[in-house]
C-alpha cells in the first residue's frame, strides 16, 4: 500500500510543476517557446532591436541620463524643447545648443561604434565561430562604450544644470512632470 500511496504522491507532482513550468514561460525570456521567441525577432543583422540600432545612430539619450533627469539634472535637448517656457537668455540658449550639438554629436559616433561591435558579435555567432575568449573581449569592449556614452549623457546633464538658475531647473522639473524633491541648489559656473 505504502508503494501504491508514493507512486500515486509521485504521479501527481509534475503537475504543479508543469504549471510553473508554463506560468515561468510567459514571465522568462529565457524559457520562451519558439513561437515566441519569433515574436522578439526584429528584421535587424544584430542582437539590437531596430529601435535600439535607431537610437544607438541617431545619438539619442535612451533613458541613459535618468538619474540626473530625475534629480534636478536637466538635460540639454528638453531644455532646448522648453527654451520659451524657461526663459533662457541669449547666452543660456547658445550655451546650451552647443552642449546638445556636442553630445548629440559624439552620442552619434559612440552609438555606431556601438552598433558595429554587435553586428560583430552577432557574426561571430552566425558564422559559428563564437569561442569564449572572443566573445568576452567582444562583450567588453561593447560594455566599455555603453558605459562612456551613459557617462557622457549624464556629463552633458550636470554642465547644463551650471548654464540654468535654480528656479530654471525647479520650472524644468514641473514642465517634465517631476515630483518635487529637494531644492535643486544653484550650480552656476558663469
Amino acid at each position: 500500500m505504502k508503494f501504491v500511496n508514493a507512486v500515486l504522491t509521485l504521479s501527481l507532482l509534475p503537475l504543479p510543476l508543469i504549471a510553473v513550468a508554463q506560468d515561468a514561460n510567459h514571465q522568462c525570456p529565457h524559457m520562451m517557446d519558439s513561437t515566441q521567441h519569433m515574436s522578439h525577432e526584429t528584421t535587424s543583422t544584430s542582437g539590437l532591436s531596430d529601435e535600439q540600432r535607431t537610437e544607438y545612430v541617431n545619438g539619442e539619450g535612451m533613458g541613459l541620463a535618468r538619474p540626473a533627469e530625475l534629480n534636478h539634472y536637466p538635460g540639454p535637448r528638453h531644455v532646448l524643447d522648453n527654451a520659451d517656457k524657461l526663459q533662457l537668455s541669449s547666452d543660456q540658449l547658445a550655451k546650451t545648443q552647443a552642449l546638445f550639438q556636442e553630445v548629440h554629436t559624439k552620442a552619434q559616433a559612440l552609438g555606431k561604434e556601438i552598433v558595429a561591435k554587435e553586428d560583430e558579435l552577432d557574426s561571430l555567432f552566425r558564422d559559428q565561430r563564437a569561442d569564449v575568449e572572443k566573445v568576452s573581449s567582444l562583450t567588453s569592449e561593447i560594455a566599455r562604450l555603453q558605459g562612456e556614452l551613459r557617462a557622457l549623457h549624464l556629463s552633458m546633464h550636470i554642465r547644463e544644470r551650471a548654464v540654468l538658475s535654480p528656479e530654471q531647473v525647479a520650472k524644468y522639473d514641473s514642465l517634465r512632470n517631476y515630483m518635487p524633491g529637494s531644492n535643486p541648489g544653484a550650480m552656476h559656473q558663469r
